[in-house]
């Protein structure tokens, strides 16, 4: 009985450590984004601004680079190596930015 409880309680742990770390993971990667789209996604010379865009704009447009319908130098490169799951995410980080 012990060891079921122990076990049931390791396992919830487990997933909250999970669900925690989600956030985490993608403001590092909108960290990277920010790179070359400036601080706070407030766009750099030529390079878009991303803060404050619908979140269907920015889904559109990495999965337009990820599946190559869509045209550039960089982004193709860094959305290929995007999951569906992750791009969607990183839309929603940056469409709730204020602009």
């Amino acid at each position: 009985m012990h060891l079921l409880i122990i076990s049931t309680i390791t396992l919830l742990l487990s997933i909250n450590t999970a669900i925690a770390a989600a956030p985490n993971k993608i403001k590092i990667m909108a960290d990277a984004c920010l790179t070359c789209h400036g601080p706070n996604g407030a766009g750099a010379g030529k390079i878009p601004e991303l803060k404050g865009l619908e979140k269907s704009d920015i889904t559109e447009s990495l999965f337009g680079f990820k599946s190559g319908d869509e045209k550039s130098t960089i982004m193709g490169r860094y959305a290929k190596a995007l999951s569906d799951d992750e791009i969607n995410l990183l839309a929603e980080y940056f469409s709730a930015l204020d602009k």
